[in-house]
């Protein structure tokens, strides 16, 4: 069995894993107020519930940028303070003596889709997650490509509006000012429409939310077009909160795009099951 972990910056998830089912699970809140210190500390309270003499290994998935093949915490915003440089499997070897993985969370949040779908294991997948920003992660046949070519999957700060609004990455125009909750969150309140409201105003016909409706898949389409060019995709996976948020009118809001975008289906569980998904070889 494997401790599975997905490390945010409000919670971390952990679970129990045998094979490709999860036995048990639990929340732990992410203790930022004290640096590294607090984050490590919730980490291990995360992790030790779960371990018994019948784990064999530790998987993680976790915010910010991380180099897959050696476990190291390469950049993290300042949502996990001096989180930058950590070794996430180090740390796990020295703590437990027990081999482990890390991978980024939003390239675990597809591979936790790959792992529930056999028809993505042979198909070339991208994934958009829309919450206070857009991830987003590429996979064929089952494995992430996440590099140079692709700007490692950073498909929210592709840039779909020459000359747009600035992002906070320091360019203009990225796919995150437009399609992330924040920003749709902005285009409401210019029309007038409550905060995190706006798909229940769509479904109730409100002819300002169809107007933001019909922008919003107007930047899906320049997105999807973007990341076609650098990563061919078959199949769009659609997650996140602000998915969850759109309930039925999903269905309209990938109609007529042009491209197969369907809804992520692992929900809470995805960067856990990803994330053992990666560290298959371990046991």
């Amino acid at each position: 069995m494997k401790v599975c972990v997905d490390l945010g910056a409000t919670n971390i998830k952990s679970g129990l894993v045998k094979g490709e089912t999860l036995l048990k699970v639990a929340s732990t809140p992410t203790d930022t107020s004290h640096g590294l210190q607090g984050i490590v500390a919730s980490l291990k309270g995360a992790i030790d519930p779960f371990m018994s003499e019948e784990v064999r290994a530790v998987c993680v998935s976790s915010a910010g940028k991380i180099d897959e093949k050696t476990g190291k915490v390469i950049f993290a915003t300042e949502n996990l303070p001096e989180y930058t440089g950590f070794d996430i499997c180090g740390f796990i070897k020295q703590t437990y003596g027990l081999p482990s993985v890390a991978i980024n969370d939003g390239l675990a949040a597809l591979l936790g889709e790959i792992a529930i779908t056999e028809e993505y294991k042979t198909k070339r997948m991208v994934m958009l997650t829309f919450g206070s920003g857009v991830g987003g992660a590429y996979a064929v046949n089952g494995e992430i490509k996440a590099d140079e070519s692709n700007d490692h999957a950073h498909f929210g700060h592709y840039i779909i509006e020459e000359n747009g609004l600035a992002c906070n990455c320091g360019k203009r125009g990225c796919a995150e000012q437009y399609l992330s909750g924040r920003a749709i969150n902005r285009f409401a309140a210019e029309a007038g429409i409550e905060k995190d409201r706006i798909f229940a105003y769509v479904a109730a016909g409100d002819e300002r939310a169809q107007a933001i409706f019909l922008r919003l898949k107007g930047y899906l389409v320049k997105t999807l077009a973007k990341i076609q060019e650098t990563s061919p995709f078959d199949i769009c996976l659609l997650g996140g909160g602000v998915v969850d948020g759109m309930g039925d009118t999903l269905e309209e809001f990938a109609a007529g795009l042009g491209y197969d975008v369907r809804r992520a289906k692992a929900g809470n569980a995805a960067g856990m099951l990803g994330a053992n998904y990666f560290g298959r070889s371990l046991l």
